[in-house]
Parts: C-alpha cells; structure tokens; sequence
C-alpha cells in the first residue's frame, strides 16, 4: 500500500473549500469557528511577556526577603491559591480542548456547523481523551521537573562554592540536550494525539488508551519514515499558515488575533488541517474512509451512485 504525504494536500483543500465556501454560510462558520476556538484552547501561549527590569524601579530584595520571613504563613497561602487557581485553569482547558476536537471534526465530516449535538454526542470519547492528555501533562511535568533537578544536582559545587566552573557548564550541557530530546519527543506525542489518536477514536468509536494502540499499529509501528515525512510535510505548511496569520493579523489591526475572532477568521486554516489529517489517513484502506458518499479525487457527491461505479466527473471509483 503506497502512502503518500504530498496527494492529500488536494483533496483537502478541495474538502476546505467546499466545507467553508460551497456554499458560504456566516452562521456556520461562527459555529465551526466556535468548535476549533474550544479544540485550539491552551495550545497558544502568549510569549509576549518582558523579563526585563527597569532601572527606574529596582527593588530592594532584602526587604522583600524580611517581608516573606515576617509573613510566612500569608504568602504559602496566597502562592498554594494561585497554584491551585493555575492548576484548575489548565485542566479546565484541557477539558474543554478535548470536547472542542471532537466537535471541530464531527462538523467538518458532517459539513454542518452545529454545536449543541456533537457536544453531547461526544462526551464520553472527549472525557477519555481529556483524561489521556492529564496523565500524559503530568508525566511531562515530572520529567521536566528530573531533568532539571539533574542539573541543579551536576552544578551543585559551583552552587555551592559560588563559582562558575566545569560543574556549571556541565550542568547546562548536559539540562540542554535533555531539555531538547524531551521537547522532541512531546512535541511528538501531542502531534500523533492531535492527527491520528482524536480521528481514530472518533471513527471507531473507541476510547484513548484503545484508540492509542490502533493508531500505533496502523499508522506509525510499520511506518516510521513516511510518518517522519508527514510530520515534515505538517510543519512545512504550518509555517506557510503562519504567515496566512500574520497577513490576516495585520490587515485587521490585529482584531483577528483576538480570541475565538482569530478562529472565525483563520476558519479555513483549522478546517484545511484537519482535512489533510483525515485524507492522509483515508489512504490506509476503506474501513478509514471519514468523507462518505464523496469522491476522494474530486469530492463530487456520489451518493445514489451503485458501489464501484466511476465518478461522473473524474472517472474516480467510489470504495
């Protein structure tokens, strides 16, 4: 069976632009828009903050170290509230990410921009996720927090001696290719989950730890350099929407990088990526077919067509 990264770009944008455009519909795209906001939530991070410091406003550390000491038990408890607040938050969006997967992609399949249904019709495969990607945030949490005890551990004696020497730049070698093969692989593990676990259990209505193991067996164990290809390819044209970003940001004064805004106006962008996730995996045989009743080439309707028939438009057999 060949698999190709490059051919399911076409039907994809052919599927995008039929979804978002064959007919345009303002109300749909807000509901659409809706679903990718929810399944986008906590995956931008805003890297806008300055760790600068001003000279006009230098702070006197030892009043505020005299101020912790004589305040100990008010300031663990306002630090344990707004971990506790931060915490919550992050579940929280992580739950409302996973119901927003499946909602994004049941109306792009189904061409229908409706919130309400697959909100409901997807609890339980969304709560599975969700419960997936804790676990897997919190085992990214310890490994990070390892990694970085490894090197307060290695530079102890310049810590210790308040020297820079052997011991510090080991420490930082050694943190920094950690630090990078720990980026690597959880960049990764979030990739397979968002292309290939959320369409797995969506179409075979599975729950994660299932959908995990048939998404490995079938799309990657086997395939390890085409889905390296893929992931290349994935990369390639998300630098290319990015600047679809930025173009759309600067010709609105930055109005579409609003939240849930950005979503409407980038519409096409979130539906063109989910689309070439599902036409990618469609090639894997027809028990992965997610566009029913369409011309895999062509997207031309071929329902009450008998099966086998060729397409009337590109002489594509319906599967």
């Amino acid at each position: 069976m060949k698999i190709s990264v490059a051919d399911p770009i076409a039907p994809a944008w052919n599927h995008m632009v039929r979804i978002c455009f064959q007919p345009f519909s303002f109300k749909k795209w807000l509901a659409l828009g809706f679903c990718a906001f929810l399944a986008q939530c906590g995956q931008e991070v805003g890297s806008n903050s300055s760790n600068s410091w001003s000279n006009q406003n230098n702070t006197n550390w030892n009043q505020v170290s005299d101020w912790i000491q004589a305040n100990l038990a008010f300031f663990i408890t306002v630090v344990s509230i707004v971990v506790i607040c931060f915490i919550a938050l992050v579940i929280f969006i992580t739950w409302l990410s996973s119901r927003g997967k499946f909602m994004l992609l049941d109306g792009i399949i189904k061409n229908r921009g409706v919130i309400k249904e697959p909100w409901a019709e997807f609890r339980e495969l969304a709560n599975s996720l969700f419960g997936l990607s804790i676990v897997i945030d919190l085992l990214a949490f310890v490994v990070f927090i390892l990694i970085i005890g490894i090197g307060v551990l290695i530079a102890l004696p310049d810590f210790s001696a308040e020297l820079f020497t052997g011991f510090g730049i080991t420490a930082i070698a050694v943190t920094s290719v950690l630090l990078l093969c720990y980026l690597i692989v959880l960049i990764a593990i979030k990739f397979f989950m968002q292309v290939f676990l959320v369409p797995t259990m969506y179409l075979k209505r599975v729950r994660a730890v299932e959908g995990w193991k048939i998404a490995w067996a079938k799309f990657y164990k086997n395939r390890k350099w085409v889905s390296f290809l893929y992931f290349l390819m994935w990369t390639l044209l998300s630098f290319c929407a990015g600047f679809v970003a930025v173009a759309a940001c600067c010709a609105t004064c930055c109005i579409a990088a609003l939240p849930y805004i950005s979503s409407v106006v980038l519409l096409p962008v979130s539906v063109f990526f989910v689309c070439y996730s599902i036409t990618y995996i469609q090639q894997f045989g027809s028990d992965w077919t997610f566009f029913k009743n369409l011309c895999s080439k062509c997207n031309y309707d071929l329902r009450g067509l008998e099966e086998g028939h060729p397409c009337p438009e590109c002489g594509n057999k319906l599967n």
